[in-house]
């Protein structure tokens, strides 16, 4: 039995294909796409049809973006048998009823990506699916609702056990792993967004906006909620290194929070307001949560190296939580630079100035992957072998 296995281990795949959407954003944001919302199939052929740096762009990126969305979905089959198994287990059993049963939300957090993941390469990859985007929208709002009611009876379950039976150990809370929780639902609430933003079917985006406010509304609850307690406890106790990459899960969440407002936002503009987006409002929000984001990964890079993290990790699977801050940072600062400084033209697309300030992005995001090499090299190779000599 998978006595060894831990739910955060979907932190894994959850990586895989956060990274995947990161390089996706290189297309959204560098390569034209004036006829939709979204670059499409017929923008890389386009694109690539043109030469020089940008085919090469194009090829480049594409290989990068398949092989990590390959990689998710092979981790996210691993993951799905390994916690369907592990749930079978005493150590499951265990962990039911504790703080740490929050870490079966990284599964749904998990499922959601797969949907975003999907949504990206039938985009990129298969001719004239665009043409037909209208009719999927529908089944997208289908799938995040339903990964919404499954996240959100797993989390009530859990919650609701706290609430009844009392005995919380609240002074042991020197970490943000309640915040993974508000990880999920955000997640969530982004992926509804986008329908509400996209579809042209009144009934489709009305229902997804309303759903993914109100999974937002959940996410600022949590946050209230065990925000002060995790806090006073690590005042107290210190920050715990088994789960010392919690501190940076406010990232993640900062950057779907702003994702979720340009969509929302987005929607109520054109189809409520029947006005432009309001460039400056999105300069100003998207860089307060960025300049956040970039006070909370200082700090958080501080106390990990203080703690000596980056050397070792006691837990392998909590260790999965460094990738999707970084994954987080540079899809954010990639939506900062584009709605904040260049469509307030404060700064020329593809100018020499551009591109220097995207390049301190790429280099997060060329450590993000080294760290997930490294990590799934020294975790997952030896959750392997666990596994083989359990077969034995």
């Amino acid at each position: 039995m998978k006595q060894h296995y831990h739910p955060l281990y979907f932190l894994s795949a959850l990586g895989n294909g956060g990274l995947a959407v990161s390089f996706f954003m290189y297309f959204m944001f560098l390569i034209p796409h004036p006829d939709s919302p979204l670059p499409h199939f017929d923008h890389l052929r386009t694109t690539f049809e043109a030469g020089g740096m940008a085919q090469m762009l194009v090829v480049m990126v594409s290989i990068i973006i398949l092989a990590l969305a390959a990689n998710h979905f092979r981790l996210l089959i691993w993951n799905v048998r390994s916690f369907n198994e592990f749930k079978r287990t005493s150590a499951y059993q265990t962990l039911k009823g504790t703080p740490g049963e929050v870490a079966v939300m990284a599964e749904p957090l998990t499922y959601a990506m797969s949907v975003n993941v999907l949504f990206i390469l039938g985009a990129l990859f298969i001719p004239g699916l665009w043409a037909n985007v209208q009719l999927l929208f529908p089944f997208a709002l289908v799938a995040f609702l339903g990964i919404g009611v499954y996240a959100l009876v797993r989390y009530t379950q859990y919650i609701s056990h706290i609430l009844v039976n009392g005995k919380f150990p609240v002074d042991n809370l020197n970490q943000f792993g309640q915040f993974l929780g508000a990880f999920a639902f955000v997640m969530i609430a982004v992926g509804l967004a986008s329908p509400a933003a996209m579809s042209t079917i009144p009934w489709v985006s009305v229902t997804a906006a309303v759903t993914s406010l109100f999974f937002l509304t959940l996410v600022g609850g949590i946050l209230f909620f065990f925000g002060g307690m995790s806090l006073r406890a690590i005042l107290s106790k210190g920050l715990a290194k088994s789960s010392a990459p919690t501190v940076w899960l406010l990232i993640p969440i900062f950057t779907l929070t702003g994702i979720t407002f340009v969509r929302i936002y987005s929607m109520i503009s054109h189809r409520l307001l029947e006005t432009d987006v309001n460039a400056p409002l999105l300069f100003v929000v998207l860089g307060v949560l960025f300049m956040a984001s970039t006070a909370v990964g200082l700090i958080g890079f501080s106390a990990l190296r203080r703690l000596d993290y980056f050397t070792e990790q006691p837990d392998g699977a909590a260790s999965f939580g460094l990738i999707c801050p970084g994954v987080a940072y540079v899809v954010l600062g990639m939506f900062f630079v584009h709605w904040g400084l260049v469509q307030n033209e404060l700064l020329t697309a593809h100018s020499l100035a551009h591109y220097v300030v995207l390049s301190p992005l790429a280099f997060i995001q060329v450590k993000t992957i080294q760290w997930l090499i490294k990590l799934s090299m020294k975790h997952l190779a030896s959750q392997s072998s666990k596994s083989k000599l359990e077969a034995a």
